[in-house]
C-alpha cells in the first residue's frame, strides 16, 4: 500500500490478502492497554475482558493493534482475556448467527459471563458491526438501558480517538491514546472496585487521564447543529489523548500466527509510529504525533522468539508504519529478515526515502510489486496536501522501479482534495500516460511485463487533521472524474484501473463526523435489515448537513472533546496554508514546536 492511510472503504473488505492494500491506520488500531503491571491488590477472581473485533476473524487477525492489546491484556496480573470477531464468511446481509459462533475463541463463554467487552474500533464503518455484535449478544444498544447485570461496554483504537462520539450513548467509556500504559490505572481501579455500582466505577475512571465517559458530557444544540458539550461539574472538559513518550517503550508484533489472517503467512511488526511528513489527510501524520521510531532489533529478536513455538510456517515479514523508509534502521533489519529467509513485505514506502538497496532486497526476496503513492492527482494538488513531488520525480523514481526488476507497479491517489478543478485530472491522466510509457519501456528491455494498477480514492476529510473542516467533494463530481480518467486510460495495455467506492466514502464521512444522534442512525440500521443506504434517508440531521458541510474557523466541532495536545488553531492554519498551496515543515521534533505536541 504505501501510504494508504486512511481514505477508502473497500480496502477492509475481508477478502483482500496483501499487506500493500491495507492502510496503516487500520493495522496498528490500538485499545489502549498497558504492556505489563502489578496491581497492588488482587481481586479474588480475575476480571475477565471479551476484546472484540467488530468485522470478520480473518481481518481481526490481520489487524496488529489487535493482536498486540489481546497479548498485553493476558499479561496484566488480575485479567484474563479472551477475544471475539465475526465468522470469515460473515457480511451485513447475514441473518442469525448460530450459537457457537457468538462464543469466544479461546474459551467458548458467553459473551454476557464477561465483565467487560471492549471493542477495539480502526475503522468507521465497524460502528456498524459493532452495534450489530451487541445485538447478536442480546446487549441492549443504548448504555442507559443496561444495569450492573451487563458487562460494561468500552471502545478504543485510532477511530475512537478520531472521534467517539457517534458511540457515546452505546459506550461506558473509552479508552483515547496509544496502548502502553493508558489503561494501567483503569483496570487497577476496575480490580478494587468491588461492590461499586456501575455509576460510582465510572465517576472515578473518569478522572484517569486518557478516559473517557461520555455520560458525564450533555451536547447542546442549535437549529439542527451541535454547539456545544457541557461537561459535569469536576469532570474535565476535554479529555487528553496519552501517547507512548519513549521509543524504547514500543515493541509491536503479531503474536496469533495460525494462518487464519487474509495475510496468511505472514507476520507484522511495527517500524514507525506516526509519521514527519505532514500530510494533511492523513489522520496517521496527527493523531500519532509526535512520531517516533521503535528499537527494530529488539521488536524482530521478540517476534522471532515468537515464530519458534508457532503452529505455522510464517515466510514473510510485513513491517508496518505509516512511511516505514523513514527509520534509520529499516536498512540493516531488511538484510536480516532476508538473510533470515523471509520476504519482505511493507505498509508503506515513501518516494523521497525509498532507496534503491531497499529495492533489491525486497526483490531478492521474492517481492513483484511495489506501489507508489503520489496521493494527489498535480503537482498544485500536492502543494495543497504538504507534499513536495513533482510529476518528473514520480516518473523517474517508477523508471527506477522498473529497471530494477519490479514486476508489477501501482500509483495511488487520492480525488477530491480541496479546490481541486477538473484540469488537475487532465494532468493526472498526463502523468499516468507518462508512467506507462516509461513502465513498459523498462519492461520491454528486460523482456517481461506486468501490469500499472492505478488506484484512486475519494477523500474522507477526516477529524483531526488540518482538512477536517472541508466538505467532501459531491459523489456526482466524484464519478464524474472517475468516469474521465476510465475513459481516458482504461484502453492502455497492461494497466488496470481501481476506483474507491464515491458512496461508501459519503458513508464513511458520515460516520467520522458524526455526533451522538447517531444512535438514531444505528437503530434504524439494525431495523431495516442492515441497509445503511436506506437507514441514511431516514438520518437526522440529514448526512448532507455533515458531509457536505463546509465547517468554520468558530464552529463547534463534536469531535473537540478530545485533546491532541496542540495549539489552539493550529490545525485551522495548517488547513488554510494548504489552500494557499503553502508548505508546512515536517514533524521534527528536534527543530520544529509549530504544533505544540512537543
Amino acid at each position: 500500500m504505501q501510504d494508504y492511510k486512511n481514505y477508502t472503504v473497500p480496502c477492509l473488505q475481508p477478502r483482500q490478502r496483501t499487506l500493500l492494500n491495507v492502510p496503516y491506520y487500520i493495522m496498528m488500531n490500538r485499545l489502549a492497554i498497558p504492556q505489563s503491571h502489578s496491581t497492588p491488590e488482587k481481586s479474588a477472581r480475575a476480571l475477565s475482558v471479551l476484546l472484540t473485533y467488530p468485522n470478520t476473524r480473518d481481518v481481526a487477525l490481520s489487524n496488529l493493534g489487535f493482536q498486540q492489546v489481546y497479548a498485553l491484556l493476558n499479561r496484566i496480573d488480575g485479567v484474563e482475556c479472551d477475544r471475539y470477531a465475526l465468522p470469515d464468511d460473515w457480511t451485513p446481509e447475514t441473518g442469525a448467527l448460530a450459537p457457537k459462533a457468538l462464543r469466544s475463541e479461546e474459551v467458548k463463554k458467553s459473551p454476557q459471563d464477561f465483565d467487560l467487552i471492549a471493542f477495539s474500533i480502526s475503522f468507521e464503518p465497524d460502528y456498524l458491526h459493532a452495534a450489530t455484535i451487541l445485538e447478536y449478544f442480546g446487549i441492549p444498544l443504548e448504555a442507559r438501558l443496561r444495569d450492573d447485570s451487563f458487562p460494561l461496554i468500552v471502545a478504543g483504537g485510532s477511530a475512537i480517538f478520531i472521534n467517539p462520539e457517534p458511540l457515546a450513548e452505546i459506550c461506558d467509556a473509552f479508552f483515547i491514546g496509544e496502548a502502553e500504559g493508558l489503561a494501567e490505572k483503569f483496570f487497577q481501579l476496575l480490580d478494587r472496585s468491588g461492590e461499586l455500582g456501575r455509576e460510582e466505577f465510572l465517576r472515578a475512571a473518569a478522572k484517569i487521564p486518557g478516559i473517557y465517559v461520555p455520560r458525564f458530557y450533555q451536547p447542546e444544540y442549535s437549529e439542527g447543529m451541535q454547539t456545544a458539550l457541557r461537561p459535569e461539574e469536576n469532570i474535565s472538559e476535554r479529555v487528553r489523548r496519552q501517547v507512548v513518550e519513549g521509543p524504547t517503550d514500543l515493541c509491536t508484533h503479531s503474536v496469533i500466527h495460525d494462518g487464519g489472517s487474509t495475510f496468511k503467512n505472514m507476520a507484522l511488526m511495527e517500524a514507525t509510529r506516526g509519521c514527519l511528513w505532514a500530510c494533511r489527510f492523513c489522520t496517521a501524520g496527527f493523531i500519532y504525533r509526535p512520531p517516533r521510531e521503535p528499537d527494530l532489533e529488539k521488536t524482530y529478536a521478540s517476534l522471532t522468539r515468537q515464530l519458534e513455538k508457532s503452529p505455522t510456517e510464517i515466510n514473510t515479514i510485513g513491517l508496518v508504519g505509516p512511511s516505514v523508509t523513514d527509520h534509520p534502521g529499516l536498512l540493516s533489519l531488511a538484510r536480516k529478515i532476508v538473510a533470515d529467509g523471509k520476504a519482505l513485505s511493507f505498509s508503506s514506502l515513501r518516494m523521497e526515502t525509498l532507496t534503491g538497496e531497499l529495492v533489491d532486497l525486497a526483490i531478492q526476496s521474492g517481492q513483484k510489486t511495489l506501489t507508489i503513492a503520489v496521493d494527489a492527482p498535480s503537482e498544485r494538488m500536492r502543494n495543497v496536501i504538504n507534499k513536495a513531488a513533482t510529476d518528473e520525480f514520480v516518473i523517474q523514481k517508477c523508471r527506477e522501479l522498473t529497471d530494477r526488476g519490479i514486476l508489477h507497479l501501482k500509483i495511488y491517489s487520492i480525488i477530491g482534495l480541496p479546490e481541486e478543478t477538473d484540469e488537475d485530472v487532465q494532468q493526472f491522466i498526463r502523468l499516468v500516460e507518462a508512467v506507462h510509457k516509461t513502465y513498459v519501456e523498462g519492461c520491454s528491455r528486460r523482456g517481461n511485463i506486468g501490469n500499472l494498477t492505478i488506484g484512486l480514492s475519494p477523500l474522507v476529510p477526516k477529524p483531526g487533521t488540518p482538512f477536517q473542516w472541508h466538505p467532501m467533494e459531491q459523489v456526482k463530481i466524484l464519478k464524474s472524474r472517475f468516469k474521465i480518467i476510465r475513459k481516458a486510460l482504461g484502453r492502455l495495455p497492461h494497466l488496470k484501473l481501481s476506483f474507491g467506492s464515491p458512496h461508501e466514502a459519503y458513508l464513511q464521512t458520515y460516520l467520522s463526523r458524526g455526533d451522538r444522534r447517531m444512535l438514531a442512525f444505528f437503530k434504524t440500521y439494525l431495523q431495516n435489515g442492515r441497509d445503511a443506504k436506506a437507514a441514511m434517508k431516514q438520518a437526522d440531521p440529514p448526512p448532507d448537513s455533515l458531509v457536505y458541510r463546509q465547517y468554520q474557523k468558530n464552529d463547534f466541532l463534536p469531535w473537540d472533546v478530545v485533546d491532541h495536545g496542540y495549539f489552539n488553531h493550529f490545525l485551522w492554519q495548517d488547513y488554510q496554508r494548504g489552500l494557499r498551496e503553502a508548505h508546512t515543515p515536517v514533524c521534527d521534533v528536534r527543530t520544529c514546536k509549530i504544533c505544540g505536541v512537543c
